[in-house]
């Protein structure tokens, strides 16, 4: 029998499982494009600067006075390779920090923080001829590999078509100075990579909406397969059942083991029963220990009989108790006098209990 189709959002619980194996909706150009973008912006902005301490650092490092006053020898040549290391780091630290933050910004707007192991484990299948062939010839291989020839195409036609403008510009470089020439084509480069970049990160952004797509795509559930999760993480209906079948029981017994503590059972007197305790030392109100009907009320009336727990025929008040209380509840304040007369009624004949409510 063919698979069911799968045409349902993936649920929480799939989209989590997903993404701890490292499968999330994430594009490979928007990171790299961005990087490039704003990498050649900072390298514009910050390239003078360096060129700047570049030149005094060389100016420094081949100054006579330098050779004058530091003979050649291993401590001195350690210490000059030492301090072009640290004047490296202090040059380039702030580009490669920028450089950091963007990959982390933007892997961190595409898929925020997420750690797995997953795609890192070895699997026998990356290494199966088969699933290689069925890979290489894939819809997304062959999706991957016209959106590569796009952008190939686009970059080269901004290339050409830059290049073309400014051949006047590449010809006047031969007869200017070498410190002209190579600000004017450091310009150049730097205006042409900015170009291109602009659009990869336009092509970037479009492709990470088709991964978006595909992705949600891929991870489409069937609507037996959202059964399945639903009876794995709320259990089987039919042990649902019988562990409700086993709550009710116990709480029926619980009930019916306070009954023969009860003062009173007032009832309908044959569809109601409710059972009712009351300790003026510890409660301020009588309360409901048992209730019920049909059955369940005949049970309690028989308990009640069996303890010597008095019974009191009063169709309203039993109506009105059964319908306004829960088990363990106390009885409302519009029920206070129904409840203190026979409570007082019941409490004169035993001569055990001080009335309630007179």
């Amino acid at each position: 029998m063919a698979d069911e189709e799968k045409t349902e959002p993936a649920t929480p619980r799939r989209r989590e499982e997903a993404r701890k194996k490292g499968q999330v909706a994430k594009s490979q150009e928007f990171s790299s494009a961005f990087l490039l973008l704003l990498g050649t912006c900072m390298i514009g902005v910050w390239g003078k600067y360096m060129v700047v301490y570049l030149e005094r650092y060389m100016q420094w490092m081949l100054s006579p006075l330098i050779f004058s006053h530091m003979p050649f020898n291993e401590t001195n040549v350690s210490f000059l390779l030492i301090d072009m290391f640290f004047f490296s780091v202090r040059v380039l630290f702030p580009i490669m920090l920028v450089l950091f933050l963007i990959a982390f910004l933007s892997n961190f707007l595409q898929i925020g923080l997420q750690f797995s192991s997953e795609p890192i484990k070895p699997q026998l299948n990356k290494i199966d001829p088969i699933s290689g062939f069925k890979r290489l010839f894939s819809l997304r291989s062959v999706t991957e590999l016209f959106k590569n020839i796009a952008k190939i195409a686009i970059v080269g036609y901004i290339a050409y078509s830059t290049i073309q403008n400014l051949l006047p510009q590449f010809a006047q470089m031969s007869v200017m100075e070498i410190r002209d020439a190579s600000a004017l084509f450091a310009n150049i480069t730097l205006w042409f990579v900015i170009k291109v970049s602009i659009v990869l990160v336009l092509l970037a952004i479009l492709d990470f909406a088709y991964q978006k797509y595909d992705f949600e795509k891929g991870i489409k559930m069937s609507k037996q397969e959202i059964k399945d999760e639903y009876k794995q993480r709320e259990g089987d209906p039919l042990v649902r059942r019988r562990i409700r079948q086993k709550q009710r029981e116990m709480a029926m017994r619980r009930m019916m083991s306070s009954v023969p503590e009860a003062d009173v059972v007032i009832t309908n007197p044959i569809e109601l029963a409710v059972a009712l305790t009351y300790d003026s030392d510890d409660m301020h109100a009588p309360k409901v220990v048992a209730k019920g009907g049909g059955v369940v009320a005949e049970k309690i009336k028989d308990i009640a009989r069996e303890n010597n727990v008095p019974i009191v025929e009063n169709p309203p008040l039993a109506r009105s108790l059964f319908k306004l209380c829960d088990i363990d509840d106390y009885i409302p304040p519009q029920l206070f006098k129904a409840v203190a007369e026979i409570l007082a009624y019941i409490y004169r004949i035993s001569k055990s209990k001080p009335s309630f409510g007179l």
